[in-house]
């Protein structure tokens, strides 16, 4: 997803630009971090109403929802949003299940399957400082506000293939054709039909706004919302403040009376705020040395939570890390050579370098709870092969240049890297920029590095938003790009092409084997890990659930009073 704590996790974009239950599971005291623990409910205070406080290290990239796509960003979306179909407030994976928001119901299809339509109900309402209602006219007002050219929002990339999409976007059109409402219907027609069609619309690129809300490519700073909570204000790179929307009209439950998002405060300050009840949670990371104290006390097998005062939560995130190897440039766009960095990466010792329960190895794109994931194992995770690899790689002596993030744990990560592959002849010279800087210039097409450290979180759970988003050649162009291997392989594109028509179960297994297909054989991507949120909180705070697509659910939390 988007996203931007990924990559330093601290981004389904990128993790680039990414932070990611209820029930039980296994421990682990491993310092890779292969716990797979999943509880997300503290003894629940009785809700007090109040206001939460949560610390932020880097600000939200935006607060407005056609142009939002860190990983904080949708979480406070998913708390001020009402879209057409959204995610129950349910932990894991049975939270990533869409149903009916401001619809009445789940669309009819028509039309070959190309065809959805919605109809929308009554009594949502918008926030101060509007109260407007929502209608199925402002669902249309949206999607052409996010097709806008000038708004150069991310959801061009999810909504291109509604009718008529792409020329209303150039300007050739005055109206979206595919886009018609009568009364309180709106209907969506494709291009084509598209199994993945709902999880896009339920994103929230497509949140209901006013209809007067400006076209404005920097983005509202406190659009009014339909959400529980709305942005109440925000002061860039100082505050951001929500509060609950008394006009609402949805079934949500809520208890807090509002949150504030102070930023700005580095990993290791939140860390002594959160044990001290200052703050009442670490909203987008900690340092990595600390997770082995805090799942010891505060974990799932404390005393702590034995006495009702769980307070740290490791959940896995639909997520993965990977190493983009450059295929345009000279040195990967040799096959063998990009399979010996498979052989040779020591994806342990990577994981290891963020802590303690960071996540778990893998060779793969796909990650567990998305359809089509199936453990292949094609590369060794639990350590390099160097002789294997030394084999593919030849009697070389080659130079590397590799971005990276400059913040903890990207250089001790990127000097592993550059470990492994001097080993088979490979010398990496890293550059460090700040995230966001990496990101764009990763992006950009003809940008001399061959090495990208990278991350990407799910956009929405469906195996279309890892593969075809990632490894898609025609979507390349001269800047803004996430296919960071620029792989353009018309074969590839193909065989993406035909994962994508597939539904149901075929789709699943369709992309279980594209997914291995492209890791053995083409192996743009070299994948180490899958990771796991690891969330502390304040002992003030409870009803605690962890979302399969937004992570922790602010919406749902409660505090004493």
């Amino acid at each position: 997803m988007k996203k931007s704590t990924m990559a330093g996790i601290g981004a389904a974009a990128v993790l680039a630009m990414a932070a990611f239950a209820a029930g039980c599971g296994g421990s682990s005291d491993s310092a890779s971090g292969t716990s797979t623990e999943a509880t997300t409910t503290t003894t629940t205070p009785t809700p007090q109403g109040g206001i939460a406080r949560y610390a932020l290290q880097s600000d939200a990239d935006f607060t407005d929802p056609a142009l939002a796509y860190y990983s904080v960003s949708w979480n406070i979306e998913y708390a001020t949003c009402a879209k057409l179909l959204n995610y129950p407030d349910t932990a894991g994976i049975p939270g990533a299940e869409l149903q009916p928001e401001v619809a009445e119901a789940m669309p009819t299809l028509s039309n070959g399957d190309k065809t959805y339509t919605f109809t929308v109900r009554d009594g949502f309402k918008f926030s101060p400082p509007s109260n407007a209602r929502v209608t199925a006219m402002t669902f249309k007002k949206v999607i052409e506000r996010d097709l806008n050219k000038a708004m150069n929002s991310p959801a061009q990339s999810f909504a291109g293939d509604i009718l008529g999409a792409k020329e209303y976007t150039a300007g050739t059109a005055k109206e979206i054709s595919g886009v018609k409402v009568d009364g309180n219907k709106i209907s969506i027609t494709l291009v084509k039909p598209a199994a993945d069609f709902l999880s896009r619309i339920a994103m929230p690129f497509f949140c209901a706004v006013p209809e007067n809300t400006p076209i404005n490519a920097n983005g509202v700073l406190a659009p009014a919302g339909a959400g529980p909570y709305y942005i109440k204000s925000r002061t860039p790179s100082r505050q951001i403040v929500l509060a609950k929307n008394p006009n609402y009209g949805g079934d949500r439950k809520t208890s807090l009376n509002g949150m504030i998002f102070s930023i700005g405060s580095p990993a290791t300050a939140s860390l002594l705020d959160v044990k001290s009840n200052v703050t009442d949670w670490a909203a987008d990371g900690l340092p990595p040395a600390s997770h082995q104290e805090l799942a010891r006390e505060y974990g799932p097998t404390s005393q702590a939570a034995k006495d009702g005062d769980q307070r740290y939560f490791v959940n896995p995130s639909l997520s993965f890390r990977y190493l983009a190897l450059n295929t345009s440039r000279p040195l990967f766009s040799n096959l063998k050579l990009r399979q010996a960095v498979q052989y040779a990466i020591n994806r342990p010792a990577l994981l290891a370098q963020r802590g303690a329960y960071a996540g778990t190895p893998t060779d793969q794109y796909l990650p567990p709870g998305v359809p089509g994931y199936v453990n292949e194992n094609i590369y060794p995770i639990n350590g390099p092969d160097v002789a294997k690899a030394k084999e593919l790689a030849g009697d070389i002596h080659e130079k590397a240049i590799m971005y990276t993030c400059d913040t903890s744990p990207c250089p001790e990560t990127a000097a592993i890297v550059q470990q492994n592959l001097k080993a088979i002849g490979i010398d990496v010279e890293v550059r460090q920029f700040a995230r966001a800087i990496q990101f764009s210039k990763e992006g950009t097409k003809g940008e001399p590095f061959d090495i990208a450290f990278e991350g990407w979180q799910a956009d929405y759970p469906d195996p279309y938003d890892f593969l075809n988003v990632l490894l898609d050649g025609r979507t390349i162009k001269d800047a803004n790009n996430v296919n960071f291997s620029y792989l353009s392989d018309p074969a590839v594109n193909a065989k993406l092409d035909a994962a994508a028509a597939t539904t149901g179960s075929d789709r699943a297994a369709t992309y279980a084997k594209l997914d291995a297909e492209l890791v053995r054989d083409v192996s743009p991507l070299v994948a180490w890990g899958v990771d796991n949120d690891r969330d502390f909180f304040s002992d003030k705070v409870g009803c605690i659930l962890h979302h399969a697509v937004y992570g922790i659910d602010i919406a749902t939390m409660c505090k004493h009073a």
